[in-house]
């Protein structure tokens, strides 16, 4: 979000202080880290995805048994 810090009253610009400290204190993880673990934790889980793998749907009791039929 891009400000005209000459367009903001005195409150407005100290909203936006208190954001950006709040923003610096974020603990921030690199995508060179982050990406190989998601990708890890994604292979883990598609034995568990319902949508690959339809032996799960199966245990769902929420999925219809039936299709729907419009009259």
């Amino acid at each position: 979000m891009v400000f005209q810090m000459d367009e903001l009253d005195e409150t407005q610009l100290k909203n936006h202080v208190d954001s950006l400290k709040q923003q610096l204190q974020f603990n921030r993880e690199k995508t060179s880290v982050a990406i190989p673990e998601l990708a890890k934790w994604i292979e883990e889980k598609m034995n568990e995805d319902p949508f690959l793998n339809p032996d799960v749907l199966k245990d769902n009791p929420w999925v219809e048994s039936s299709k729907c039929v419009i009259i």
